[in-house]
């Protein structure tokens, strides 16, 4: 895949954004932490705000997408979200920092993501063979994983180096290299060949009678991906996982930094490197994704990629019971490996089954109702977290997410239309 010019720019552009977005996910729960003293409670609303952008404007997000050239759309949105990102520093230094503009600078940016995540999804279908599919995402779920190893430490030394505001600017220098790369990138090739011009005719043509179509819809066609997703029998069970696993995901993590900080007393440098070790979980399974996929039946793979997590999840709270702060540390460090190399696999099945069964036309608007469906339940998850956290304690509620996460595995464990379902045997749909 790496010698196809418009895979690489794509690739490239995508896996520098995703080192800063990675880096401020350690800066942000500590800036708030350390610059503006958070409690458990506030920090389960930032914790929410992300997600509450998906839940809100995802459908509309979605049609968006789908509605103007992808390259375009993806440009733009790491425009703003630079612009945003680099507000906090400038509120920082004019006194002017507070949790309600993290919390509206963190919604802004989960829009605009969903939005730039919409528009590659759709872009990678357009531009390749979708026999390509399970090698291109374990590629970019690669990226992320990479991003995961590198980010995280990278965002707790500059926190440990610079302080919190200062370590932004690094998430601000990874969108003005992203948007450069994906302005240099230039047109894209269907299926990694050259067109003809007869071809490349019909693809504009093509394009734009879609975006004609597009032009037309009203809150009605918003819905059409949610309703068609919910209306596939392999796809719904899929969705509906997800989205239970993600509420108690999101109750897990919006208590997760706090925990680490007040409760082990780690430094923002060991809180980094602990979510480094995820990464590191992350990169190997990259590199085995596609090949756990060609040989473990799809169901069992996807049961297994949301089990192991779990166990993951449990080796946080159970890192109490532990006498000496390494030992701590390297439990939290395990669970995060566990939890990354497990979630990748997942978000690798994920991605590529939606791919092979949704039009190609439809790839933004399912992509978006699955984000606001998966990603919807996160708000509440992440508010109950911190709620748990502020009056029981944050222990207990690590305990209560983890085993809600145990729990998700029902959605596909039961389900005969997934049961038979292959991704390697399954034919692609048409692209009309």
């Amino acid at each position: 895949m790496l010698k196809d010019s418009s895979f690489r720019n794509l690739w490239t552009a995508q896996t520098v954004s995703l080192f800063g977005t990675q880096a401020s996910v350690v800066i942000i729960p500590l800036l708030a932490l350390g610059t503006l003293d958070a409690s458990a409670f506030e920090m389960g609303l930032l914790g929410s705000a992300e997600s509450l952008a998906v839940l809100l404007l995802g459908l509309w997000v979605g049609m968006t997408a789908d509605r103007y050239p992808r390259r375009s759309v993806m440009v733009t949105a790491n425009i703003l979200r630079l612009l945003l990102i680099g507000m906090i520093p400038v509120a920082y230094a004019l006194d002017m920092l507070s949790i309600p503009l993290l919390f509206t600078t963190v919604f802004l940016v989960g829009a605009l993501t969903l939005l730039y995540d919409s528009a590659l999804s759709s872009h990678m279908v357009l531009t390749f063979d979708r026999r390509q599919l399970p090698k291109i995402n374990s590629y970019m779920e690669g990226s992320t994983a990479v991003s995961e190893v590198a980010g995280p430490g990278l965002g707790g030394l500059l926190v440990q180096a610079l302080g919190a505001p200062m370590a932004l600017v690094a998430d601000v220098c990874s969108y003005v290299a992203s948007t450069v790369l994906l302005l240099g990138s230039g047109g894209s090739t269907k299926k990694g060949e050259e067109t003809t011009a007869q071809e490349a005719g019909q693809d504009a043509a093509d394009e734009d009678a879609e975006r004609e179509n597009a032009e037309q819809e009203s809150v009605k066609g918003a819905l059409t991906g949610f309703t068609w997703a919910f209306s596939h029998p392999v796809l719904r069970p899929v969705i509906v996982s997800a989205a239970h696993f993600n509420f108690f995901t999101a109750m897990f993590f919006a208590v997760y930094t706090f925990y680490v900080v007040k409760e082990l007393g780690f430094s923002p440098l060991l809180v980094g490197l602990a979510s480094a070790a995820g990464g590191l979980g992350g990169v190997l399974s990259a590199t085995a994704a596609s090949s756990f996929m060609s040989r473990v039946r799809t169901r069992l793979l996807y049961v297994l990629s949301l089990v192991v997590p779990t166990v993951g999840a449990f080796l946080v709270p159970g890192s109490e019971l532990l006498d000496s702060s390494l030992l701590r540390f390297l439990a939290v460090a395990a669970g995060m490996f566990l939890w990354s190399f497990a979630i990748v696999v997942n978000l690798v099945m994920s991605e590529t089954i939606k791919q092979m069964v949704t039009p190609t036309h439809m790839i933004g608007q399912v992509t978006s109702a699955m984000r606001f469906t998966t990603l919807g339940f996160e708000p509440v998850g992440a508010i109950v977290g911190g709620t748990v956290s502020q009056f029981l304690s944050p222990t207990t509620a690590l305990v209560i997410a983890s085993c809600g996460l145990a729990t998700s595995i029902a959605w596909v464990v039961f389900n005969r239309h997934l049961g038979t379902y292959d991704v390697n045997e399954a034919e692609p749909v048409s692209t009309a």
